[in-house]
């Protein structure tokens, strides 16, 4: 078995278990294949996926995914092999041939809403049309790769048409990276007073063609909210570039709020607020006659942007202080009281050609209004789709990776809901029955992502290194980042990776509430490990899924475990004659800790269980 299968294989018991009620051919491990694709590579949530899987009498279709904003439509076959199947040239021949044909004629009766989908996007220029084929093997063969470069797309379309072949390492990079997504496009209308209450910078007009093209602009409040109203009821995502996000209504929001909520003192708002930064793809200036009636409405804008797929890359907190304040109030009192209130907008504009000429301008852009705002490299570090995309596998198993600083606040919102927070305790009662815990509170549920690491740091290499070193696991380009953090998923499933944090966390709450000091979690975690070096990814898994496979195996490790923290620090405290202090940040004394263990073990009454555990090595 390939490393990643594994990691697919315990998805796809993830599903059957939760979702096998909705659909009975779940049990089948190739066709659950289907809803792994749709859920993990394509972000589908798995209660939707299935009026969009169409195997069996399917005519080489076995799913389908359809992108309207982005106008993108994926025709998808699948095939849930082990490492020594081949690849049939015939079904791929005839996935390249067959679902076009059979949707071109209109008589694709297996999913009608596919049809009709195919009926109106064919002959659409501007649309995409993917033939995806995804197997779960890196079975090489010229003669199948031949065939996907040789692909000509039929004369009868006039949407584009694409055909790719994804092998297991390619799926790899998509489940860790940056997955298909239905990419939301909005244009925003940012009005306002008068010419003079907006700097241009044009390059071409100004004579300076080493500048981008950028604006300055006085904006009312109002206008922003509406903006910020538009894009949550469009589903777009206006912060999705920016890494300080909104906090809360703590600290620096409070001072926003309280001036926005004073009908003295609200109208030197411009003069406190550092205002916001905004980057777009084009901003096309508008006159009085081109600013849409409903923003004229209230006042009499003679000036205005029309911004396309704008990105608030710093000053989300000031923006969702804003909502949090205008929220309140409807449309017409909004304009009559905060009529006076406004906000400096620093607007980017990233065309195709400016993306290309100022290659990474727009991430620095990102990174340095952000870095003055108090935000360290450790937030950036932690902006990767690869975290991100671990967080959705942990929520998926119930419990809440923070890797974004807004995240605990999205998800203290978002778990308000007795409904959803039982849901979520429901999906992590598996792993907490198997470790003797019974979370109560939302933020037992939660998880910071630098811990995690750390955790997980400790286990691989030893506590030591966690007590010294774990404090560059999100530093961006440190080795300890880049060899170690960025490395995860070749050492650890995502199951072990939340198994192991688990079991820190229950030696850690122990100690708390117990003499603070024992057990040592990191060490705990470390002197288990150690019994497995030198093992490949599957030997090293299948151990770590044996460990946590019943209570009475993983209680009787654990105690064993955490006993021997605490001998070994008597012992090495005793023989180095240091304080504790000093002690959990020393290298680990194997001779002390080879002599620890024989004497634990021979005191301990459930010595078979750490045997047979040590022996597994």
């Amino acid at each position: 078995m390939s490393d990643f299968t594994r990691q697919i294989d315990n998805d796809i018991k993830l599903i059957q278990r939760d979702y096998g009620h909705i659909d009975t051919k779940l049990e089948d491990s190739a066709f659950a294949y289907n809803y792994w694709v749709l859920s993990r590579l394509f972000n589908m949530d798995e209660e939707i996926i299935p009026s969009n899987v169409t195997e069996y009498k399917d005519k080489n279709i076995d799913c389908f995914v359809h992108y309207e904003d982005t106008k993108e439509l994926f025709i998808i076959q699948n095939k849930y092999y082990n490492d020594d199947t081949p690849v049939n040239r015939h079904d791929v021949a005839d996935f390249l041939k067959t679902p076009l044909s059979v949707l071109s004629r209109g008589q694709y009766s297996r999913s009608p809403e596919l049809q009709k989908i195919f009926n109106r996007i064919h002959n659409d220029g501007e649309y995409k049309i993917w033939l995806h084929f995804y197997v779960t093997n890196n079975s090489y063969s010229h003669d199948i790769y031949n065939l996907f470069e040789e692909f000509s797309p039929p004369t009868n379309i006039e949407a584009y048409v694409g055909a790719k072949y994804f092998n297991l390492d390619e799926i790899k990079l998509l489940y860790y990276g940056e997955r298909f997504t239905n990419k939301v496009t909005f244009t925003a209308i940012m009005p306002t007073r008068v010419a003079a209450t907006s700097l241009d910078v044009r390059p071409k007009e100004y004579g300076m063609p080493w500048m981008i093209d950028l604006r300055y602009v006085m904006v009312n409040v109002a206008e922003l909210y509406q903006i910020y109203k538009m894009a949550y009821n469009k589903n777009y995502e206006l912060f999705e570039e920016n890494i300080r996000e909104y906090l809360g209504t703590a600290g620096i929001n409070n001072g926003i709020i309280k001036t926005l909520k004073s009908p003295k003192d609200r109208e030197n708002f411009f003069y406190y607020n550092n205002g916001i930064t905004i980057i777009c793809e084009s901003c096309k200036t508008l006159n009085a006659n081109q600013i849409p009636q409903e923003y004229r409405q209230y006042h009499p804008y003679q000036y205005g942007f029309e911004l396309k797929n704008p990105q608030i890359v710093n000053g989300c907190q000031t923006i969702n202080s804003i909502a949090e304040v205008l929220s309140h109030y409807d449309d017409e009192r909004i304009y009559r009281e905060f009529e006076k209130s406004f906000v400096l907008a620093k607007v980017f504009v990233f065309d195709e050609d400016t993306k290309r000429d100022k290659i990474g301008l727009d991430k620095n852009i990102v990174k340095f209004t952000n870095s003055q705002n108090g935000i360290n490299d450790k937030a950036f570090a932690s902006k990767k789709d690869y975290f991100l995309n671990i967080q959705r596998e942990f929520k998926k198993r119930g419990y809440l990776l923070l890797v974004k600083p807004s995240d605990k606040h999205k998800y203290n919102e978002e778990f308000e809901d007795k409904v959803k927070f039982a849901n979520l305790r429901k999906k992590s009662s598996p792993i907490n029955h198997i470790l003797g815990i019974d979370p109560q509170k939302l933020s037992d549920y939660t998880i910071p992502l630098e811990k995690l690491l750390k955790v997980l740091l400790a286990f691989y290499r030893d506590g030591y290194a966690s007590f010294t070193k774990g404090s560059s696991v999100l530093v961006p380009n440190s080795p300890m980042y880049k060899d170690f953090s960025l490395n995860i998923d070749k050492i650890f499933t995502i199951d072990n990776m939340l198994n192991l944090y688990l079991l820190y966390n229950k030696a850690e709450f122990e100690k708390k509430n117990g003499d603070k000091r024992f057990p040592i979690p990191y060490y705990m975690l470390g002197f288990i490990g150690r019994s497995f070096n030198n093992k490949d990814f599957k030997q090293f898994n299948d151990k770590l899924e044996d460990l946590f496979s019943a209570p009475e195996f993983l209680s009787a490790v654990y105690n064993f475990y955490k006993q021997l923290t605490s001998t070994y620090a008597d012992d090495y405290r005793a023989t180095k004659e240091v304080d504790y202090n000093v002690m959990v940040k020393q290298e680990i004394n194997m001779t002390i800790l080879g002599k620890c263990f024989g004497l634990a073990l021979g005191f301990y009454p459930q010595k078979e269980f750490i045997r047979n555990f040590e022996d597994s090595n």
